[in-house]
């Protein structure tokens, strides 16, 4: 009985320590993954995948030099996105992922220019070239509980949360309603999200 007792608990700590080491394993293999991202420049990948790594433990060494990493990165990331989105945008299409429809209206152009600090939409009348100015937007990130998951949405005055990026290949911006932040918490739009596409105006 003695035996088979000592069997069963040795065999329950090998198991044990096999979890334990590929837990590990793969976090020092996501933390390299981070390294990488970070090398390529590709800074909210890297802040996000360090995020990660701290998540998987974040109370031994890697988990807490992942965390330090990703606090630092974050800034930076949210930085360079703002460079990123700078500009003057004419809305091209808009729809949901069920679909997408270039836009139809011929007298007037929806055209949404960026700025440091803030996204402003104008309507300008494509015959008599008149521009109105329909609303400006702060530049605030998302923030609350999931702030390292949607740390990189922007939060509108009328509380609706808008994910902004742009395709450096096709040099289009796109812009998605992912949910509404609320008192207690954030609403989130998982199928049927708005989505509108801007192609840039040169100036």
């Amino acid at each position: 009985m003695k035996k088979n007792f000592s069997i069963l608990f040795t065999l329950l700590f090998l198991q044990t320590w096999s979890q334990e080491n590929k837990s590990l394993e793969y976090q020092k293999k996501t933390f390299d993954e981070a390294n990488e991202y970070l090398k390529k420049l590709e800074y909210s990948s890297a802040a996000g995948a360090f995020q990660y790594v701290n998540e998987l433990n974040p109370k031994n060494e890697i988990g807490k030099i992942a965390l330090k990493k990703s606090d630092s990165l974050r800034p930076i990331a949210r930085q360079k996105l703002k460079e990123s989105l700078i500009g003057k945008w004419k809305l091209a299409e808009t729809g949901s992922n069920w679909g997408m429809e270039k836009t139809q209206d011929t007298l007037i152009e929806k055209i949404l220019i960026i700025d440091e600090n803030k996204f402003h939409f104008y309507e300008k009348n494509v015959k008599t070239k008149e521009i109105k100015l329909v609303k400006s937007e702060k530049m605030n990130f998302s923030k609350g509980i999931n702030e390292n998951f949607y740390s990189y949405e922007f939060v509108f005055s009328d509380n609706q949360i808008w994910y902004f990026s742009v395709n450096p290949k096709t040099n289009k911006l796109r812009q998605v309603n992912t949910g509404e932040d609320k008192e207690i918490g954030r609403s989130e739009i998982v199928c049927g999200n708005l989505e509108l596409y801007y192609t840039r105006i040169l100036y």
